[in-house]
């Protein structure tokens, strides 16, 4: 049996369902709770779908809540893209109890009152973190992306500032999923900066196969502590009639 850093046995802690169809069976049930998670995968691979799709339905079929913080795009493109896709955010059932943050409406407001070069960045995400935790009680954070936060905010020591933040989720007893690119020469650095994969508790990685004019997308998951997992890529796909992603051979 698995221990989670603190000592406290992983089967006391439970483990929050990825609701994706083939995975949480192959993977005692899903990911265990106070995780910090990356979803990597190049541009297209569907890494915020997947992400939103587990927290959306584990607030649906479940009684749990958390917010998205989001850079990448704006609130109203977000909500408009996973409506599309069959998840309703205005859903009575998940309306209060998934939040929408987008960071980059701060940055604005802070340029125009001339303030954002003078902005402790992490501090004040930590901060708004803290807050958000204590006012509304979530317990899942969907962090989109790690890429666009360090590129927005120009951070002087960004490995620092990851560390930083990561062992202030870790302390709110969140399970997190950090969505982040692949880089590198050759793509396959977890993350901008090399160190994202070492800090994390898990990584599941999304890539892209093209065949002619046919995209396939496939899904691993690299690494998860405290968990017997299923090992090798595994095509993955969009079910619109479940809301939800299933994994194939």
């Amino acid at each position: 049996m698995g221990y989670a850093p603190n000592g406290e046995k992983m089967s006391e802690r439970g483990r929050i369902p990825t609701h994706v169809i083939g995975l949480d069976e192959n993977m005692q049930g899903g990911i265990p709770k106070g995780h910090i998670c990356l979803v990597a995968g190049a541009s297209g691979s569907m890494k915020s779908s997947l992400a939103f799709s587990m927290l959306y339905n584990d607030v649906l079929h479940g009684d749990s809540s958390g917010i998205y913080v989001t850079l990448e795009q704006g609130k109203d493109s977000l909500r408009s893209h996973m409506s599309g896709m069959g998840m309703n955010v205005d859903d009575p059932r998940v309306r209060n109890r998934i939040a929408i943050i987008d960071l980059a409406d701060l940055r604005v407001q802070l340029d125009e009152q001339g303030m954002s070069g003078k902005v402790d960045w992490m501090g004040q995400l930590i901060k708004q973190l803290a807050n958000y935790r204590q006012s509304i009680g979530f317990e899942t954070l969907i962090f989109d992306s790690l890429g666009a936060f360090f590129a927005l905010t120009k951070m002087e020591n960004p490995r620092d500032e990851i560390f930083r933040l990561f062992e202030a989720v870790r302390r709110l007893q969140l399970t997190s999923f950090f969505i982040c690119e692949m880089m590198g020469d050759d793509h396959k650095q977890f993350g901008d900066h090399g160190v994202e994969d070492y800090l994390s508790d898990g990584v599941m990685h999304l890539i892209m196969e093209r065949n002619g004019d046919q995209i396939n997308r496939k899904m691993a998951v690299v690494k998860m502590r405290h968990t017997d997992h299923i090992l090798g890529y595994r095509n993955i796909n969009w079910t619109s009639d479940q809301q939800r992603f299933k994994l194939g051979d």
